[in-house]
């Protein structure tokens, strides 16, 4: 049966499934990340920038130039 000739009925059916998988792949996509993003840096300059999963990249990133690592609230 080609999608072009199914029934309304069907073609409801196929949209409302396609719909619904699209709309849980994204809600799947996000969270994930945010989770795992777990430390912030501070300084006068930039301000606080929460990009960093572990404290010594955050380290790492304010080395030199001055700053803290602060763990993230959620």
């Amino acid at each position: 049966m080609s999608i072009l000739k199914a029934s309304p009925l069907h073609k409801l059916v196929i949209l409302v499934a396609s719909l619904g998988f699209l709309a849980g792949m994204t809600a799947l996509a996000t969270p994930g990340e945010a989770r795992e993003i777990q430390w912030c840096s501070r300084d006068s300059k930039r301000g606080t920038v929460c990009m960093y999963h572990t404290e010594q990249q955050c380290r790492a990133a304010i080395s030199g130039r001055g700053g803290t690592c602060v763990r993230r609230r959620v």
